[in-house]
C-alpha cells in the first residue's frame, strides 16, 4: 500500500487530536454494566445509531420539561455510554459521566441503574479507584443485585484486590448464564489458569447473545470479540478468525473487531492484510495501539519510512494522554525500546493504586528494558502468582531468566510460550525459537 502525500500531515493531526483531557480516553470496553437506557426496540443495524440520537433528543426534550429529573439525566447517562461503543467516540463517555453523576447528586436511592452507568463511564477513562469507591457503596446499598455485585468483583480484579474478587466470583459461579456476568466471571478463570473453562464460558454467552431480540448490534458485535480475543490468545487461530469474520458480518464498520483482525493477521504473518484491516479501524477510530500494529506490518514488507511515520505518529498520541499510560501502548513502547524511562516511571506511579498482574508484568519488562533484571524478576514472580497461561507473560518470564544467566529456567518459560501460544505475537516466536536454538545447543 502507498501512503498518499498529505498521509504524513494527516497521520500527525490525528494523533495531535489525542492531545485532549484525560476525561476524554476510554480504551476499556465496560461490558454490558449500565442498565438499558430504554426499552430498545432492536432495529436494523444500519438504523442502531440513528435510533440512538433519536432516544437522546427525546430524553433531551423531557430533562428541558424537567431539569431535576434523575430519570432523564439517567437515561442520557446510559444513551451516551452505548453511542460512545458505537462509534468509538471516548468523548461520550465524558459525557455520560456527566449526565450520569447529574442524576446521582439528585437521587441515589432507587437510582442503582444510573450508579452503574456512572462506574462503567469512570471504568472506561482508567478510573479505577473512583469506580470502586462508587460500586463499593452502591453494593453497600443493594447488596443482593449480582449485576452489582458482579461488577464489585471486576473493579477488584482491576485494582489486583484478588482476595476479595475471590471471594465475590466464587458466589456468582451459580449466575453464569447472566450475560452480564459471564464475561467477569470467565475473564477470573483465564486469570487463575482456567482458559478452557474461560473459553466455554464465552462461547455460551456468544450463542445466547445470538438468540436475543433485545440486544443492540454493538453488544452482538462485543462477544464475538470476546470469543476472537480467548481464542487468539491461546492459539486457537482458526477460532479467532471465524468469530471475528462473524462479528464484522453483523457490525462490518465495528472499529473494535477491525483492530483485532489486523492484530490477528499480522500474528499470522500476513502484513498488507494487517495494514488494511488496521486502517480501517483508524478510520473510525485513532487508536495508538493499532498504529503500532500498522507500523510493525509495514516494517514486515520492508517499508521502513511508512513504518517509522506511523511509530512516531504513535508516540505523539501516547505522549499527549494526560492520564495514566494504556497498557497496550505502554508495552509497543517497550518492546520497541522507545520512552523506556517515561513508561518505567508511569507504570510505577500507576502501582500505587492498581496492583493487577498485568501491571507487574509491565514494570517487570520495563525493568528487562533498563537493565535491571534481578528487580525485573521480583516483579515477575507478581505478574505470575495467579498461575495464569498467557504466552506473553511466560516470554517476558523467560528473557528475564535468560538475561540473568538461568538458562534452564529461561527454557522452561519460554518453551511454555510457545506451548500455550505459538502465535502470541508476529515477531517474537520466531525470536523465541532462536534462542531455544541456542540454549539447547
Amino acid at each position: 500500500m502507498t501512503m498518499r502525500p498529505h498521509r504524513r500531515s494527516v497521520l500527525w493531526l490525528l494523533a495531535l487530536a489525542l492531545v485532549v483531557p484525560a476525561a476524554w480516553f476510554g480504551a476499556k470496553r465496560v461490558q454490558a454494566l449500565e442498565a438499558k437506557p430504554a426499552t430498545i426496540v432492536k432495529p436494523t443495524p444500519a438504523s442502531d445509531l440513528a435510533q440512538r440520537d433519536i432516544q437522546i433528543a427525546t430524553w433531551k426534550k423531557a430533562l428541558e420539561m424537567d431539569p431535576q429529573s434523575a430519570m432523564a439525566l439517567g437515561q442520557l447517562g446510559g444513551l451516551y455510554m452505548q453511542r460512545a461503543r458505537e462509534t468509538g467516540d471516548d468523548q461520550n463517555y465524558a459525557v455520560a459521566e456527566q449526565y450520569a453523576r447529574r442524576s446521582v447528586d439528585l437521587r441515589t436511592n432507587r437510582n442503582g441503574a444510573t450508579i452503574v452507568t456512572l462506574a462503567g463511564a469512570l471504568l472506561a477513562q482508567h478510573r479505577f479507584v473512583e469506580a470502586d469507591s462508587l460500586v463499593t457503596k452502591l453494593v453497600a446499598m443493594e447488596p443482593d443485585i449480582p449485576q452489582y455485585t458482579s461488577m464489585y468483583a471486576e473493579i477488584k480484579l482491576e485494582l489486583g484486590q484478588y482476595d476479595a474478587a475471590r471471594v465475590v466470583f466464587d458466589s456468582l459461579h451459580a449466575q453464569r448464564n447472566h450475560l452480564s456476568i459471564v464475561p467477569r466471571l470467565a475473564r477470573w478463570m483465564e486469570l487463575n489458569g482456567n482458559s478452557e473453562g474461560a473459553r466455554k464460558l464465552l462461547y455460551d454467552a456468544l450463542a445466547e447473545s445470538k438468540s436475543r431480540r433485545d440486544l443492540p448490534v454493538e453488544q452482538l458485535a462485543w462477544f464475538e470479540l470476546r470469543v476472537g480475543d480467548i481464542d487468539m490468545r491461546n492459539g486457537r487461530m482458526n477460532g479467532a478468525r471465524t468469530a471475528l469474520e462473524d462479528g464484522l458480518k453483523v457490525s462490518p464498520n465495528d472499529y473494535r473487531l477491525l483492530a483485532a483482525m489486523s492484530k490477528l493477521e499480522a500474528a499470522e504473518g500476513n502484513p498488507k492484510k494487517a495494514i488494511e484491516y488496521g486502517e480501517r479501524a483508524m478510520a473510525i477510530k485513532l487508536d495508538p495501539a493499532t498504529l503500532g500494529t500498522i507500523g510493525d506490518a509495514y516494517a514486515a514488507i520492508g517499508d521502513k519510512t511508512q513504518a517509522d511515520e506511523y511509530f512516531k505518529t504513535m508516540e505523539v498520541a501516547v505522549a499527549g494522554q494526560l492520564g495514566p499510560y494504556h497498557r497496550a501502548w505502554s508495552l509497543f513502547l517497550l518492546d520497541h525500546d522507545r520512552r523506556v524511562p517515561e513508561v518505567l516511571n508511569n507504570v510505577r506511579a500507576e502501582l500505587v493504586s492498581r496492583k493487577d498482574i498485568y501491571g507487574y508484568d509491565l514494570l517487570a519488562w520495563a525493568l528487562h528494558k533498563s537493565g535491571r533484571n534481578a528487580e525485573a524478576k521480583t516483579a515477575m514472580k507478581s505478574a505470575l502468582k495467579l498461575g495464569t497461561k498467557d504466552a506473553m507473560l511466560f516470554y517476558h518470564a523467560g528473557m528475564i531468566e535468560n538475561a540473568l544467566g538461568n538458562k534452564a529456567s529461561a527454557r522452561t518459560f519460554l518453551e511454555e510460550a510457545l506451548s500455550v501460544n505459538p502465535h502470541f505475537h508476529p515477531t517474537q516466536p520466531a525470536e523465541i525459537r532462536t534462542l531455544l536454538r541456542t540454549l539447547q545447543s
